[in-house]
């Protein structure tokens, strides 16, 4: 029998940016938000998957995605947050969250208990399919993941009211969700994916305000084009899936995020930003996590 969702929740709106003596712009500058993902955080603070210590790792991508002279206007995460399914782990990252003092929005992965997360994170924890705006672009969040699986699936009802926002919303969207809702080219992770992730794709194929469905999950860059809108993918904030590998591997590249600037005529402009080296030591040779 499919899960079923919520009736369409009202739009929610981010709390405003921090007022500044700065004399106002004719250009109003881009919004800049950090997606990070698939953090694996653990109860215990010395916690490690694949020899790495997951809270220092998420700790050293988030310190790094913060610094700079241009502040974020949002924290988005895209599941995985807690390895353990452990109170104690979502309250450290609540805590994590807070300290940031800007919005942030989570949405659950494979590894997640969402009765954790919405006791835990509060308003943070976006619902099976949730939306918020930000100035004049608008944040679309569903819930992939399905109990006790690691690929995931949208119910007809979430990929019905997801049409029914672009429809009712013509402002630039984003769409946010855990698992990849189409191949990428590594063939044990493509068994983990959205299996109905082409209806939801179809969907978006239909509404031009839509500019990018980005996930996590697959703990690598990816990036392309669909028509008018990019599908992309983002590091993990602690170890790296090999692209394009057959089997299970892991890659040297180091932990990091992406970054995305949303523009006031609806351009997009993202990157993915890295840590220069691995916290502490990787156990590059393992088989599994």
């Amino acid at each position: 029998m499919e899960n079923t969702a919520p009736s369409i929740p009202r739009t929610r709106h981010a709390p405003p940016r921090p007022k500044t003596d700065e004399a106002p712009s004719s250009h109003p500058r881009a919004l800049r938000l950090i997606q990070i993902s698939d953090s694996h955080l653990f109860a215990h603070p010395e916690g490690r998957l694949l020899g790495l210590n997951t809270r220092r790792s998420l700790q050293a991508v988030l310190a790094l995605a913060l610094d700079g002279p241009t502040p974020a206007d949002g924290l988005v995460m895209t599941g995985d947050l807690v390895q353990d399914e452990t109170a104690e782990g979502y309250a450290y990252l609540a805590r994590v969250l807070e300290d940031t003092g800007i919005p942030c929005f989570c949405i659950p992965g494979n590894h997640d208990r969402r009765d954790l997360m919405e006791e835990w994170l509060g308003a943070a924890a976006m619902g099976p399919i949730a939306d918020n705006r930000i100035d004049g672009w608008n944040l679309i969040f569903l819930d992939s993941t399905l109990p006790g699986e690691d690929g995931g699936r949208l119910t007809r009802r979430q990929v019905h009211h997801m049409d029914t926002l672009l429809q009712r919303d013509p402002g630039h969207c984003l769409v946010f969700l855990h698992q990849h809702p189409l191949p990428i080219g590594s063939a044990w992770m493509d068994t983990m994916g959205v299996t109905n992730g082409a209806q939801l794709l179809a969907v978006c194929d239909r509404h031009p305000h839509l500019k990018a469905v980005i996930c996590g999950h697959i703990h690598q860059e990816f990036s392309v084009s669909r028509g008018h809108y990019q599908i992309l993918g983002t590091p993990s904030t602690c170890f790296q899936f090999l692209p394009a590998s057959p089997d299970f591997a892991l890659d040297a590249r180091t932990p990091g995020y992406r970054e995305l600037h949303l523009h006031p005529d609806g351009r997009l402009d993202t990157r993915v930003v890295r840590l220069a080296a691995y916290p502490e030591p990787l156990a590059l040779d393992a088989t599994g996590y």
